[in-house]
């Protein structure tokens, strides 16, 4: 299957417009399509390190790097992965949980609560300050969205 380099700009404004996550963030980064469904974030050095055209051609490889954003459905989905690593700089669509919640939802649980947010859909839920992962909001009710191989039983 091939690679295709994508355009930055829809996907650094999905960030942006969705989760207030500065342009910035992304300077290092090239963006790929691997499949119709997949956007993958590989860093500017690897790309250059690999021969620097940006074609990723010559590889032999299951993945191209940090999948980022699934595309293609209803909505653009932000990987858990993605949120792990960029979240941090999200100023929008942000649910600060408490511990019994952080357990909850890192194990795959659906939470039925209310948050202050800007907007239902995808959020990005943190512990602490730290990113745990990507949640699906509605009005009381905030579903988990970590992959099934990923929830862990959380001691907090």
């Amino acid at each position: 299957m091939r690679v295709e380099e994508v355009n930055r700009e829809p996907v650094v404004g999905f960030w942006e417009d969705e989760f207030g996550v500065p342009p910035g963030t992304f300077d290092g980064y090239r963006f790929y399509k691997k499949g119709a469904r997949k956007v993958w974030a590989v860093s500017r050095g690897t790309v250059e390190r690999l021969g620097g055209d940006g074609t990723l051609d010559a590889l032999d490889y299951e993945s191209v790097g940090l999948p980022l954003i699934r595309v293609g459905g209803e909505h653009d989905k932000p990987t858990t992965d993605a949120l792990q690593r960029f979240g941090d700089e999200a100023t929008r669509k942000v649910i600060d949980v408490d511990a019994d919640t952080a357990r909850a939802f890192v194990n795959g649980e659906t939470v039925e609560r209310g948050y202050d947010v800007e907007d239902l859909g995808y959020v990005v839920v943190r512990y602490e300050g730290r990113v745990l992962g990507c949640g699906l909001y509605f009005p009381g009710e905030l579903r988990s969205q970590v992959p099934k191989g990923r929830r862990v039983d959380l001691i907090v």
